[in-house]
């Protein structure tokens, strides 16, 4: 018995046991799955299941309200020119500046866990951020910043 596996109309995997792994997803975007088995001359009816993946997230080191609403800014950076984080003030800005919309999912023993509410994809998941000269929070990925003000 096989298993044939959809994201919407599109065959996605098909299966000779009762697992698989969806890869490649993107970060809270909604996925219309569905399941039938085929014995080879017919596929059965598909049961489906709507998922919705999370954004990313990261961690700061401050207590801040759970359920509040916030905005985030990625920047990238020219390589080479300083390290990462301590560029002079005004050197420059960094490029693809990005305002993000986020939320606060939890906060616990003075660790809270943003969560980025659109589908931005540009740096790993579960970064923790650091205080910086200048009293805001920010994390660096290579060459990619996300800041908290």
């Amino acid at each position: 018995m096989q298993y044939r596996i959809r994201n919407g109309d599109q065959l996605i995997g098909t299966v000779n046991n009762k697992q698989y792994q969806v890869t490649g997803l993107t970060p809270n975007t909604a996925y219309n799955l569905s399941v039938a088995s085929f014995n080879g001359f017919r596929e059965s009816p598909r049961t489906s299941l709507t998922v919705k993946t999370r954004g990313i997230q990261v961690k700061v080191p401050v207590s801040l309200t759970t359920g509040a609403t916030m905005s985030l800014v990625y920047l990238e950076y020219a390589l080479g020119l300083v390290p990462i984080g301590t560029e002079p003030k005004g050197m420059f800005g960094g490029g693809n500046r990005q305002t993000l919309p986020a939320k606060v999912v939890s906060s616990v023993n003075g660790m809270s866990t943003i969560e980025i509410t659109n589908s931005f994809n540009l740096m790993r998941d579960n970064l923790t951020m650091k205080k910086i000269a200048d009293g805001s929070y920010a994390v660096f990925d290579g060459y990619k910043a996300l800041y908290l003000r």
